[in-house]
């Protein structure tokens, strides 16, 4: 099976380092990511080769993997397993989410790549992101 990759971006009112910061301190990504679910963590450390975890266990999902590339302020780069409630891994595959902060004149832009051989047209990954990158722009106009 092929891969394929899923590309989104948002534009956010803040600088790329700003935006970038939201995305590897867990106490900003508990403010956009899954707000509605109060029993998320948010395990993170921003350096190439740490591992990383997002979990609800009240929502019964999550994900996990390593930090392959960090580049503060530009790029992160990571490995993308699905977990479920019980914090087990749910999936075989390895997925690749890369993650680009751009500076423009409008403050910048946020833009992931998700690259998998199980995304469905219309699919879940799809929305997944949506509904996270949603919450963006709004999160960082409230935090400044």
């Amino acid at each position: 099976m092929s891969a394929s990759t899923i590309t989104l971006s948002r534009q956010v009112p803040v600088p790329a380092d700003r935006a970038y910061r939201a995305w590897v301190e867990p106490e900003e990504l508990s403010g956009w990511w899954w707000p509605q679910w109060q029993d998320t963590r948010y395990d993170l450390e921003p350096r190439e080769g740490a591992e990383f975890r997002i979990h609800s266990a009240e929502a019964g999902v999550g994900v996990t993997g390593v930090l392959t590339t960090v580049e503060e302020s530009r790029l992160l780069t990571m490995t993308w397993l699905w977990i479920n409630g019980e914090d087990t891994i749910v999936q075989d595959l390895v997925d690749v989410v890369e993650v680009r902060f751009t500076d423009n004149g409008e403050g910048s832009v946020v833009t992931v790549l998700h690259t998998s051989t199980e995304h469905e047209t219309d699919g879940g990954a799809e929305q997944g992101w949506n509904d996270v990158l949603d919450r963006l722009p709004a999160y960082l106009v409230e935090a400044r």
